[in-house]
């Protein structure tokens, strides 16, 4: 956030909490920014590297489409940027936006200000040329955000935080508002957790496909659901 005080800066993120309420998150092997781990999903974990939330397995889990199932996991806190790939903008905290800069490789217009950032899965040496109306955003201040609404596939956000191993083990968990059911997991992903001095990148994305049903005994499958939510990326990675 660019001005105001320490004290306002703690009211904002702590205003974010209570709008965006708590629930918790594989990691995509993909080149980008480290956060702070080096955990492979499947990876045994070292009691050092678990979750302070533990296991993920009574989440909030929201309808997203027929075939998709989307996993709450709310921020611990508001992120520090937050790049919304449907409306083709970067809402970032100016104390951080050097730092955003840099982690997300991106490339800023001088002729026009936008931001030019690699997608998940783009090669390191990829060029992006002025109108890859794909990989452009407008960058706004962290203010104009607003943390209710909901992610689009892609999306991402950076928070001050480590990456932390977690696990995901859904026993006939129900969809929130009823009407179905669903087992996925177990797997192991990674979570980002602060606040820290290190910053760390999530993407809302499919990590791995699950068995809807439309029994609360979990007895009567209707066919495979993908499971979408934030997951963040290893440390493995070249930041």
């Amino acid at each position: 956030m660019s001005g105001g005080t320490d004290r306002e800066r703690t009211l904002d993120r702590r205003s974010f909490l209570r709008r965006a309420g708590a629930t918790a998150l594989v990691a995509p092997a993909v080149p980008f920014l480290a956060c702070g781990v080096d955990t492979a999903p499947g990876a045994q974990r070292a009691p050092s590297l678990e979750h302070p939330g533990g296991d993920i397995t009574r989440p909030i889990l929201l309808r997203w489409s027929d075939g998709a199932v989307h996993l709450d996991a709310p921020a611990h806190e508001l992120p520090v940027a937050y790049v919304s790939m449907g409306r083709k903008q970067l809402f970032v905290d100016h104390d951080y936006r050097d730092r955003v800069y840099w982690d997300l490789r991106a490339h800023i217009s001088v002729s026009t200000g936008v931001w030019r950032i690699p997608l998940r899965g783009d090669p390191l040496n990829m060029a992006i040329v002025p109108g890859d109306l794909l990989r452009e955003f407008e960058e706004l201040s962290e203010r104009d955000w607003d943390p209710t609404l909901p992610p689009t596939l892609g999306d991402i956000r950076i928070l001050r935080g480590v990456a932390m191993s977690r696990r995901i083990d859904l026993t006939c968990a129900p969809l929130s508002g009823g009407g179905a059911w669903f087992q996925a997991g177990p797997w192991e992903i990674l979570q980002s957790w602060g606040p820290s001095d290190q910053i760390c990148r999530e993407d809302f994305m499919s990590v791995g496909t699950g068995t809807r049903f439309a029994d609360r005994e979990c007895t009567r499958p209707q066919g495979p659901v993908e499971v979408l939510t934030w997951a963040a990326t290893p440390a493995t990675s070249a930041g």
